[in-house]
């Protein structure tokens, strides 16, 4: 499975069972290849979903089973762990329905 597959099916999932009930909000954030050439300000490193829950948020870096952090993205995940969020790295739509449990 591809990275962008595995984030729309957990899209998908996340609104179905959250969003649309009220229970939460998801924000994918677009990643810097989708602003190559522009001029943009990033965040260099962001995870690739974010997941606003009662009481929590949660950063979600979506990866296939072999894939790695880059060095920007393991710089992001020491920032917001620093501030005392939860940053997870999501390997597919089980472990992603397991974080919401």
């Amino acid at each position: 499975m591809t990275e962008h597959r595995l984030q729309l099916e957990c899209i998908a999932y996340f609104r179905n069972e959250f969003e649309r009930k009220g229970k939460g909000v998801i924000i994918p954030v677009v990643n810097e290849a989708t602003y190559k050439n522009r001029n943009f300000e990033i965040c260099k490193g962001a995870s690739d979903l974010i997941l606003v829950l009662p009481s929590r948020t949660i950063f979600c870096e979506l990866k296939t089973a072999k894939g790695i952090q880059s060095n920007s993205q393991k710089e992001f995940e020491s920032k917001v762990s620093i501030l005392g969020y939860k940053y997870v790295i999501i390997r597919s739509l089980e472990q992603f329905k397991n974080l919401l449990l």
